[in-house]
């Protein structure tokens, strides 16, 4: 009789526990959702990338210094002359068989092509733009400049109009076809008595970009 009532009273309890616990079981929550944007933006600043080489070596082939000066000479028509003499001499003179000096010698205009390259990223407008200066000075514009014989120094050779092609123009991005130019400059070989190498000038480029 003890033991049922036992098992009873535990069978009650457990009952009531069970009850007790789904009364106090909680409900789940409703979800919560939040919102927003944000604006992104990226801003650049002009960029310019300058493609350049440290050195540049010139050669003159000795055919187109001929060319430079007129072209291989050619005998020349015939000459009379008389000769006058003394009692043991005789002298004829002859009118010299040179031309006159072509210009190509004391102004020969030289083009050095694809000089500089340039990427740039410009600021939009007409006020953005990539422009490029030469100079035979760091700091001034300096056209003229002039080569010594490294040998013979008293042979030179004079530069002088340096200039460059495609000074200015809108940017090229980073990733696309670089603007090139062109450096173009009159040589005076006129006193470049050696053949020799004639060292003395630098080329200083400069880009800008706005």
């Amino acid at each position: 009789m003890h033991i049922t009532k036992t098992l009873r009273a535990s069978a009650l309890a457990a009952s009531l526990a069970v009850a007790l616990g789904m009364a106090f079981t909680p409900t789940p929550a409703a979800a919560d959702t939040a919102t927003g944007n944000t604006a992104f933006k990226v801003i650049l600043q002009p960029v310019t990338l300058l493609y350049y080489y440290n050195e540049v070596d010139l050669t003159i082939p000795s055919s187109v210094l001929t060319t430079l000066a007129g072209g291989a000479p050619a005998g020349l028509a015939a000459q009379a002359v008389t000769a006058s003499g003394t009692s043991s001499t005789l002298n004829a003179s002859l009118t010299s068989p040179a031309t006159s000096t072509a210009a190509g010698i004391s102004s020969a205009a030289l083009t050095l092509s694809n000089f500089w390259a340039v990427r740039s990223i410009t600021s939009p407008g007409s006020g953005g733009l990539t422009n490029v200066t030469v100079s035979f000075a760091s700091a001034t514009a300096a056209p003229t400049a002039t080569l010594t014989g490294t040998t013979t120094t008293t042979a030179t050779i004079g530069l002088s109009a340096l200039a460059t092609t495609n000074s200015s123009f809108a940017g090229t991005g980073l990733g696309g076809t670089p603007q090139t130019g062109n450096v173009t400059m009159n040589m005076n070989l006129s006193n470049a008595t050696a053949a020799d190498t004639y060292a003395g000038a630098t080329i200083y480029i400069t880009a800008t970009s706005t």
